[in-house]
């Protein structure tokens, strides 16, 4: 599974998968849930990518501990990308 990838999951709800990190060996996701038009909504989940017999499932994140984590590192995360964008010359 990969960033900017959409995914189904068993309830047939679609996820748009935002950002990726790596907590205790295992890869964790935010993604927004997509509503019926496939536009985001403003549901957000963070889910843990599962892998048995070479598939790929996940699992949906509800632990609070776990998830004060998962935010920390999403945020640093996200941080990191915006301190990387290129400058711009304001066009106005």
């Amino acid at each position: 599974m990969k960033v900017d990838s959409v995914i189904t999951l068993e309830n047939g709800v679609n996820c748009l998968l935002l950002e990726k990190v790596n907590y205790n060996n295992d890869n964790y996701f935010m993604a927004v849930v997509l509503d019926e038009s496939e536009e985001p909504s403003e549901e957000y989940v963070v889910l843990k990518e599962i892998i048995e017999n070479n598939e790929n499932y996940v699992m949906r994140v509800i632990d609070e501990n776990i998830l004060a984590e998962l935010v920390k590192l999403f945020t640093k995360t996200f941080g990191e990308m915006v301190e990387d964008l290129p400058d711009f010359e304001d066009a106005s």
